[in-house]
């Protein structure tokens, strides 16, 4: 970038202005000296200015100068229209800075301004540093005002600080101040909001009123926050009932719901309305309302709601407890939740018709119930990703999108649902894109899930061994699984691109990841790989990992995969068997197989319908 692709100059090195009087000017002209167009835009300051937007000293001609090319000239005026220093009067240099965003540059030139006194200059200046404040109850803020008398007279002045209860104010809501000729001093108005019923949350604007000679013009506005603090206390009780109450043996055949007492207190500064709302493990069995609707709660005030439960009551059986939850929801979130934020309930549900009724009616019930537990048909209610037959060929287990994994039984040319849960060997309720069978353990399945976790099944029992989630792949979805034909290693194909290999050297035992191979495919310069499928080699040193983009890895697994290069094969060589064959991230390799008793043969299956056959030696 070059160095002096701004150029700039003043019309006048100095200015005198007259406080009060008519505005001043001077021009500013910029060059445009890069080889770019280029936008220009000026700033105008002066040491110890208030840097308040809304008091504006001077004014710009243009305000910025957009898209110069090269070699053009831009001239800008500056209008100075009052002092940049309310009630000095002496000489100031101005900063002129000429900016441009697009070369990152800026030039600084200085002006000097000379201020001379009006008719009737004002030499007293007073002023709010600070003009938001923020207090809790019981706490004191002090509110300083500054005062700067630049005249060469004594000035004698009273502050009043109007808006605030005068009971707040400590020492007094007045201020009576005797200042030399060119002194500055800084008084304080301290304030303490009063307790917590007395000094609700909001803000409290003030103003303070000055009362004197030659006093320049000021904004002396502020506000006084009074910050939220404390509780609302939510009690209930008691806390258990019955529906229907009593202990009748008759039947009660109206009774629907059963109300508890809710109580309320605010101890806090903020005005509150309270929603009662019902939660808890058995919240959907049953509704909540409450009267009235909301709790509306001054400072200090107790208030009562009534919340009535209203429950389906079963016909028969022996009851059950409701297990809920009541929930205090504030208007004012600021205070959070209330104390404690839920009270515990139990109601105790009867069913409608009494015990003995029941036993008199047990032939009906055993005839409802039969039919009301009448198991539904076994099959899939989503896609099928998966499909596995056991080594005796026996039992097929299928994995889905529906959530569910499950098995089969082969029955000569017949297969229907396994006898046991309806056919369901798992409800991972996740979808299940691959299963695999252990092949030193036939009656164990691996089961691949969306989320990144693996799943070891015994199928016989219908119960799972164990789970497999590494940590850094948690939600990584698995695409498929390969065992060795010795059980001992797991090897997991993930969307990201990565394969880990999980280890058994005990057989039935515990799978442990192996540290040292976990394969990260766009790490190694392979961007955007999706792990679709796997394979191993028959003398199980080579997997082969087929993706995105038509390709495939070969990992001799055995070696450190940060010491032993990936090599790549592209399926775009075999585009010389078609032209309109392509190869990009939507074409994929789906499947990979090596020959059995030959281990450099490999085949593989593409999106675009062809099956390759590849010499790897």
């Amino acid at each position: 970038m070059e160095n002096n692709s701004i150029e700039a100059s003043v019309s006048t090195q100095s200015l005198i202005f007259r406080s009060g009087g008519n505005p001043v000017s001077f021009e500013v002209s910029v060059s445009n000296n890069s080889y770019q167009f280029t936008d220009f835009k000026l700033e105008v300051s002066a040491p110890g200015e208030n840097h308040n937007p809304a008091d504006k000293w001077y004014r710009l001609s243009p305000d910025v100068a957009s898209a110069q090319p090269h070699g053009s000239t831009t001239k800008f005026q500056v209008i100075i229209t009052d002092t940049p220093l309310p009630g000095f009067v002496g000489t100031v240099n101005l900063t002129v800075k000429v900016l441009s965003p697009q070369l990152r540059q800026e030039r600084r030139l200085l002006v000097r301004l000379e201020i001379t006194p009006g008719s009737q200059s004002a030499t007293v200046n007073v002023e709010l540093p600070v003009k938001q404040f923020q207090a809790y109850p019981r706490n004191t803020v002090d509110i300083p005002v500054r005062v700067r008398n630049i005249g060469p007279q004594f000035s004698e002045l009273v502050l009043r600080l109007q808006g605030i209860e005068p009971e707040w104010c400590v020492g007094g809501a007045e201020r009576r101040l005797s200042l030399d000729a060119n002194t500055q001093v800084e008084v304080s108005f301290q304030c303490e909001p009063p307790s917590v019923l007395q000094a609700p949350s909001r803000n409290y604007p003030f103003h303070v009123e000055v009362i004197g000679q030659n006093l320049a013009d000021a904004n002396l506005d502020g506000s006084l926050e009074v910050l939220p603090v404390g509780f609302v206390e939510l009690k209930i009780d008691p806390n258990r009932r019955q529906l229907p109450p009593g202990g009748h043996w008759l039947p009660n055949w109206t009774a629907k719901s059963t109300t508890f007492d809710v109580s309320f207190k605010n101890g806090s500064n903020v005005h509150q309305q309270v929603d009662v709302i019902l939660q808890g493990k058995d919240a959907q069995k049953c509704s909540a309302h409450s009267l009235p609707p909301s709790a509306s709660l001054d400072l200090g005030a107790t208030t009562q709601v009534d919340l009535e439960i209203v429950a389906n009551r079963p016909w028969v059986g022996i009851g059950q407890t409701l297990a809920l939850e009541a929930k205090g929801v504030l208007s004012d979130r600021r205070l959070g939740s209330t104390d404690p934020a839920t009270q515990s309930l139990e109601v105790r549900v009867l069913p409608l018709i009494p015990i003995w009724m029941q036993l008199a009616a047990l032939a009906v019930l055993v005839a409802i119930l039969g039919w009301l537990l009448k198991p539904s048909a076994a099959v899939h209610t989503d896609l099928v990703n998966t499909v596995r037959f056991s080594g005796d060929a026996d039992t097929i287990v299928s994995g889905s999108n529906d959530g569910t994994i499950r098995r089969w039984q082969v029955l000569g040319d017949k297969v229907q649902p396994h006898e046991r849960a309806g056919g369901v060997l798992a409800n991972p309720n996740r979808a299940t894109n691959v299963l695999r069978f252990m092949p030193e353990n036939n009656n164990r399945v691996a089961a691949g899930l969306e989320n990144g976790a693996v799943e070891l099944l015994d199928v016989p029992t219908a119960t799972k061994i164990d789970e497999l989630i590494d940590p850094q792949l948690r939600g990584d979805r698995v695409f498929d699984l390969t065992f060795t034909q010795d059980s001992k290693y797991l090897f997991v194909g993930h969307g990201s691109g990565k394969v880990r290999v999980w280890n058994n050297p005990v057989l039935g035992g515990k799978l442990q990841p192996v540290a040292a191979n976990l394969l990260d495919l766009n790490r190694l310069g392979q961007n955007s790989f999706e792990v679709h499928s796997l394979a191993l080699s028959p003398d199980r040193h080579t997997l082969a990992i087929g993706g995105n983009f038509k390709r495939f890895i070969l990992w001799d697994w055995t070696k450190n995969p940060a010491k032993q290069p990936t090599q790549l094969i592209a399926i775009q060589k075999l585009e010389k068997l078609d032209s309109k064959l392509s190869a990009g991230r939507g074409d994929y390799l789906w499947d990979l197989a090596f020959a059995p008793k030959a281990p450099n043969i490999l085949a593989t299956a593409d999106s675009d319908g062809y099956v390759p056959m590849w010499d790897l030696a």
